[in-house]
């Protein structure tokens, strides 16, 4: 699988959120947040779909392990 556009990995995070409408931005994947750790995903993931409503998808990136935190 290719990476979308918005790939951004950060030092000390093991994941990357990504969001995208399909009504708006041609339908591509853009940058979200990053998280720590799973329980820190699950968190955001739960927290933006509250806030985003109706139409928005989230999709997540495991990072490579070197991006990870110690």
């Amino acid at each position: 699988m290719s990476r979308p556009k918005a790939y951004v990995p950060l030092q000390g995070y093991k994941y990357q959120i990504l969001c995208r409408n399909q009504s708006y931005n041609g339908r591509e994947w853009e940058h979200c947040e990053h998280a720590i750790d799973n329980e820190h995903k699950d968190y955001l993931l739960k927290n933006y779909k509250e806030a985003y409503g109706i139409g928005w998808e989230f999709k997540t990136i495991l990072l490579p392990k070197k991006y990870w935190r110690d």
